[in-house]
């Protein structure tokens, strides 16, 4: 009895999975990774925060002219630093209208860009796959845009954060049974601190994009 093995039935399940539909392997780009879901989850909640801070303000329609009395009133306190309240009222309290158009303007734009930022993340995979040609080429010029106004929208958050924690008086993030129903930590403090999250997120991300251009 002849028992070799013909050498096209050995290789035929090589062959079969070599020619695998490319649809049937796991593809990166068909998942969103976990990292780059939470990344998100924090750029939506961070930029709606300063979406809403700034168009309140805008629809108010009085804040600007309001902004040189609040100061007034934070400066006179004695709860911020010497050189806070000397650059507060040696430049913001004199232009207190000017600032306050940028301030209010600033907060709504660069929650706008947060969120525009995170949506762009959200939606990158599937358009990868749904879009060809010049769609595609534009998405992805595009993607990579808004990765950079992403970063200057946190950088401008960050800021913002860090202005608002000094003009509550700087209270120290720790244990304050004083105010255990209110909670110890700024909201300007959180909201800088996440921004810097953010901004370590979207420069990474920036990074990803490079290597694959």
């Amino acid at each position: 009895m002849n028992t070799t093995t013909h050498p096209r039935i050995e290789t035929r399940p090589l062959l079969e999975e070599s020619v695998k539909p490319q649809s049937d392997r796991q593809s990166p780009e068909r998942v969103i990774p976990i990292a780059n879901l939470a990344l998100v989850g924090l750029q939506l909640i961070v930029g709606y925060a300063w979406l809403l801070a700034g168009v309140d303000k805008i629809l108010l329609g009085t804040f600007p002219d309001q902004l040189s009395e609040l100061l007034h009133t934070t400066t006179s306190s004695g709860r911020l630093p010497g050189l806070f309240v000397a650059l507060l009222q040696g430049l913001v309290v004199p232009n207190a209208a000017l600032f306050g158009f940028l301030i209010e303007w600033s907060e709504a734009l660069a929650g706008l860009g947060l969120i525009t930022a995170g949506l762009v993340t959200l939606l990158r995979p599937f358009a990868k796959r749904a879009l060809r040609g010049r769609s595609a080429i534009l998405f992805a010029y595009g993607g990579r845009l808004l990765v950079i106004l992403g970063l200057l929208a946190a950088i401008g958050a960050g800021l913002l954060g860090l202005s608002y924690f000094m003009l509550d008086g700087m209270p120290a993030p720790w244990f304050t049974p004083g105010v255990a129903y209110g909670g110890a930590m700024d909201t300007g403090l959180f909201l800088a601190a996440a921004s810097v999250v953010i901004i370590a997120g979207q420069l990474k991300q920036g990074d990803k994009t490079k290597h694959r251009a």
